[in-house]
């Protein structure tokens, strides 16, 4: 491929040289899962050969040379890695995984949606407060995806030869 990138990513962007988006069933309301690093191949290499690093350096004896204000915690660390190497196959929030009280969730489920991106509230929603902080740029990928889906809907209804309001 030109340029040494993956294939197109969610919403057409590329993902980094090495990293090649794997299908995924992952799917949410708010978009996040789609971009989720869970799952992908070279994600899970890179976890399982730092947790096979770590335990091969014996990190538990080193751990004593390091106190806590100026490390962290080698059995933590391995921990995490080992949560990262079990979630392989989520499914997403609407496969079932996620918060069940999520508000876009519960939102989107209500009015039967697909995705936040068929909602014509969108724009003015206040339910994605609690994702902007980590996510800044979520609402903006899901209104590009917004306008791409009434671009399809509006030449669907022009091929089918309704009439377009």
């Amino acid at each position: 491929m030109k340029g040494g990138h993956g294939p197109p990513g969610p919403g057409g962007g590329r993902h980094p040289p090495g990293i090649a988006r794997e299908k995924s069933m992952r799917r949410s309301y708010c978009g996040l899962c789609e971009e989720c690093p869970l799952g992908l191949g070279d994600f899970q290499e890179i976890v399982s050969r730092l947790r096979e690093y770590v335990t091969r350096f014996r990190s538990n004896w080193w751990e004593h040379c390091f106190p806590k204000e100026n490390g962290f915690s080698f059995v933590e660390f391995r921990k995490a890695l080992d949560w990262f190497l079990a979630r392989q196959d989520c499914p997403g929030c609407q496969g079932g995984r996620g918060f069940p009280d999520c508000p876009i969730r519960v939102c989107a489920m209500e009015r039967h949606l697909a995705g936040c991106y068929q909602c014509d509230d969108l724009e003015a929603c206040d339910k994605f407060e609690h994702l902007l902080v980590e996510f800044p740029d979520v609402k903006v990928k899901l209104r590009r995806r917004q306008i791409k889906y009434r671009a399809q809907l509006h030449h669907q209804r022009l091929a089918s030869g309704k009439k377009v309001t």
